[in-house]
């Protein structure tokens, strides 16, 4: 029998950097799987809504998930009114797991953002144990914020530190701003600059491959092939802006391999910054 701080327990956040292995070993989506506690087996929404390829995402990760296990069910969202359907409210309050799909995080935010959906996401992903997982764009939108906009692929080493706004993701980090093909699309520079930005914020960049899974005020490991960084801007301060030296200084950085584990700090708050050394 559950007691009331088991049943109200958050789930975990898993921000997956892209072109996770869904063929092979399948290292990244065991340990999504791992992350879900209780039911076998466990009950996974798949939402194709960043995509506009939906029905072949869908089938892709509905493979995936079946040979190992899973019982998934395809979560087909198209515009806000779809986000609204009580239909669809009913089809997430029987997951013990959602997984969002790459594409375009602007798109799945414009859909979600603010819905019933979005709230009972939030509900039961803080009281329900309801796993929150995103690959590529899926993991972008785990964040309070995101890359988007017309922020630069161009550029691997220039820092813009302007003070342009970012786009909102859904929340489930505060504070945060998640990157994803992080060292394969060479992004360091576009992470430093985004985090900067909103009076600093903690970057998050997770490779290929790779997943950092996070229970907040507990722990986050790192699984996969290979790496998470994070790049700490809460006390950054940005020298010589529109001039031909740019500075970014006072920016905590650190890199984590797979296998490695944060543990979040004894009596510090329940959020993200928990596992910042």
């Amino acid at each position: 029998m559950q007691t009331a701080n088991e049943t109200r327990r958050s789930g975990a956040l898993i921000a997956i950097g892209g072109n996770e292995d869904k063929a092979h070993d399948k290292a990244v989506l065991k340990a999504t799987l791992a992350a879900v506690a209780g039911a076998q087996p466990p009950s996974i929404g798949v939402l194709t809504a960043a995509s506009r390829e939906p029905e072949r995402q869908w089938q892709a990760y509905r493979k995936a998930f079946e040979d190992l296990g899973a019982d998934a069910h395809w979560v087909d969202i198209r515009a806000r009114a779809d986000a609204e359907c009580p239909r669809r409210l009913e089809q997430f309050a029987k997951l013990n797991l959602l997984f969002m799909t790459g594409g375009d995080q602007e798109r799945l935010a414009r859909l979600l953002h603010g819905t019933a959906t979005h709230r009972i996401l939030v509900r039961r992903q803080r009281h329900d144990g309801l796993v929150l997982a995103g690959t590529s764009a899926g993991a972008s939108i785990l964040g309070a914020w995101m890359p988007g906009g017309d922020v630069s692929e161009d550029s691997a080493t220039a820092l813009d530190l302007s003070d342009d706004p970012v786009p909102r993701g859904l929340g489930f980090l505060p504070g945060v701003i998640i990157d994803q093909h992080f060292t394969q699309r060479r992004r360091l520079a576009r992470l430093m600059d985004l985090a900067s930005r909103h009076g600093g914020l903690i970057g998050l960049g997770v490779d290929e491959d790779t997943a950092a899974v996070i229970r907040l005020g507990e722990s986050l490991t790192v699984v996969g092939g290979g790496s998470v960084t994070l790049i700490d801007c809460r006390t950054a301060h940005a020298v010589g802006k529109g001039e031909p030296v740019v500075s970014l200084r006072r920016v905590n950085f650190h890199r984590a391999q797979a296998g490695a584990t944060f543990k979040a700090r004894s009596g510090t708050a329940a959020t993200f910054a928990a596992f910042l050394p």
